[in-house]
């Protein structure tokens, strides 16, 4: 009776990686993080026979980019008012710029709703802003020396424990056991092949000592990148920098230093995962070796936990070769998207004599009477203030009290200034400002 019980419930347990199998998990995030930096532990990975021919014809725009075909975010820029496709999402997504419905319990909220409202009742946008400041030279190879020892360290455990669990599995003849541990340890490997002879090439490298210099004298060309799924989405990533280097980042392709290599690595990871996935599938159902299943999901379960410690202390390793340093200010919760707008309006950027100030909001919203209307109203308001900036000057809209509309501009304008001059929003903002030479040391 023993025996049956726990027959049937190994059988039972037999199936439990079938979803692993059966769905591509990691597979980009983790080959696009080896070639990023030389700080990077590799989690346990899955796939299945649709993403052979994908791994099979791999190369590094597809990669770095949009590996699962979806549906690409677009970019909007403040300085040139122009909109694209996003490029580099994956190194985005990894970077930390591109976010969503993270910490929402620390966001930064600049608008107190009245009694009996929620910003559930409102059109309530959510900003993630992200200061990239570059430097002169790629970082990848120097500082956090120790770190860089601790993930060699686990990569190695990730590659000999399953070595030796497949000993174990040989003598004791169970060979289907024996070829998952292998498969592990070959993922691994080539991993590792990949962490240690490619790196990104970043667009735009010549200009970044140009653009370090022109920062000592005050000459610095700013942009502001805004971000999202789509147009009409609650989420809007906003990323500030030289406008060369986010436009390497955000449209510009990166490249792998060793493309071949590159190709050659993704076909070895195509063939290892299409055996791993075979191995499990032979095991539904076998009730005699049921525990095998178990072992090969305890030992993917464990290496999951490793990258996950480094992500969550250390989330800036993986943008350290993309030759800048990243801020990230916490969520920011505006009652309404004209909010967010005229935040992001008043973050630094370089205005180009041609563009319309208010052109890269064409994507939110029509280019009309009644948007140009609002556009007036929020430009001659003080941030700080909230009046006019010249009261005898009559603009196209009357300076009244009793104005609805223009008490609206006044009510958005006044929720960012709150937003802007929030001390966990203004503190990284300051360091911007000063890292670009847009003010002094002392300010």
């Amino acid at each position: 009776m023993d025996n049956s019980v726990l027959t049937s419930i190994l059988t039972i347990t037999a199936y439990a990686p079938i979803v692993l199998f059966t769905e591509s998990l990691r597979v980009q995030r983790t080959m696009v993080a080896s070639i990023l930096t030389p700080r990077s532990i590799a989690p346990a990975i899955t796939g299945c026979a649709k993403d052979f021919h994908r791994l099979w014809h791999l190369d590094d725009a597809q990669l770095l980019g949009n590996f699962m075909d979806d549906y690409a975010a677009s970019v909007a820029s403040v300085k040139h008012g122009s909109s694209f496709p996003l490029q580099n999402q994956t190194v985005l997504q990894l970077a930390g710029v591109l976010r969503r419905d993270m910490g929402m319990a620390g966001a930064i909220v600049p608008y107190e709703p009245a009694v009996g409202e929620s910003f559930r009742t409102r059109r309530e946008t959510v900003v993630h802003l992200s200061f990239a400041i570059p430097h002169k030279e790629r970082r990848g190879k120097g500082g956090y020396c120790w770190l860089l020892g601790v993930c060699w360290t686990v990569t190695f455990l990730e590659f000999a424990v399953p070595i030796a669990l497949a000993s174990y599995m040989a003598i004791s003849r169970h060979f289907t056991g024996v070829f998952l541990m292998i498969a592990i340890s070959l993922l691994v490997m080539i991993l590792v092949v990949l962490r240690s002879s490619t790196h990104p090439i970043i667009a735009n490298q010549s200009e970044i000592s140009k653009f370090c210099e022109d920062a000592a004298k005050g000459l610095s060309k700013l942009d502001v990148h805004v971000i999202a799924n789509h147009w009409n989405e609650r989420y809007l990533n906003v990323v500030c920098g030289y406008t060369s280097h986010l436009h390497a980042l955000t449209n510009i392709p990166l490249q792998v230093s060793r493309p071949r290599l590159l190709l050659w690595a993704g076909r070895g990871l195509a063939i290892v995962l299409l055996i791993q996935a075979a191995c499990l599938a032979s095991l539904i159902g076998d009730g005699s070796n049921g525990w095998l299943s178990l072992s090969w999901l305890a030992l993917y379960i464990l290496m999951l936990v490793p990258p996950w410690i480094l992500n969550a202390c250390h989330p800036e390793s993986a943008y350290e070769n993309c030759t800048a340093t990243l801020t990230k200010v916490p969520p920011i919760r505006f009652s309404c998207r004209r909010a967010a707008l005229v935040f992001i309006s008043r973050l630094p950027s370089s205005s180009q004599a041609y563009v319309e100030k208010w052109a890269w909001t064409n994507v939110f919203m029509p280019d009309n009477a009644r948007r140009k209307l609002w556009q007036a109203q929020v430009d001659d308001l003080d941030l700080l203030t909230f009046e006019e900036k010249d009261p005898g000057v009559q603009g196209q809209h009357p300076s009244k009290q009793d104005d609805p509309e223009y008490m609206k501009s006044k009510a958005l304008l006044r929720e960012a200034s709150a937003a802007y001059h929030h001390p966990q929003a203004l503190q990284p903002l300051l360091e911007y400002k000063r890292s670009v030479g847009l003010c002094s040391a002392s300010a």
